[in-house]
């Protein structure tokens, strides 16, 4: 990936995640910023991507089932967070203590 310009990693990562619009940010020390906006207005960061650890087709595909995971990941921790408050106020109108 690292001798891919910007619209080609784009186009690489939009052709394997097809729900989301992919702008990618190229930095100079080698790293790679992705933003994915996707469905009802979802929106996704990933930042530091190592350019020089993808390599290839396999890699591309590889990143965009890291970049899956992660955001898979991060919905499950919103959804526990969001139960996690709905939670407190039970708590403690109920007198109970943590």
């Amino acid at each position: 990936m690292d001798t891919l310009n910007k619209s080609q990693i784009e186009k690489a990562l939009a052709d394997r995640l097809p729900s989301y619009r992919v702008e990618c940010t190229l930095h100079a020390d080698g790293t790679l910023s992705a933003v994915l906006t996707g469905p009802e207005t979802d929106h996704f960061a990933i930042t530091g991507i190592v350019r020089a650890h993808y390599h290839g087709t396999e890699a591309i595909n590889r990143l965009a089932t890291e970049i899956l995971r992660e955001m898979v990941l991060s919905r499950q921790g919103m959804k526990n967070s969001r139960l996690q408050a709905l939670s407190d106020p039970i708590d403690c109108l109920e007198g109970r203590d943590r």
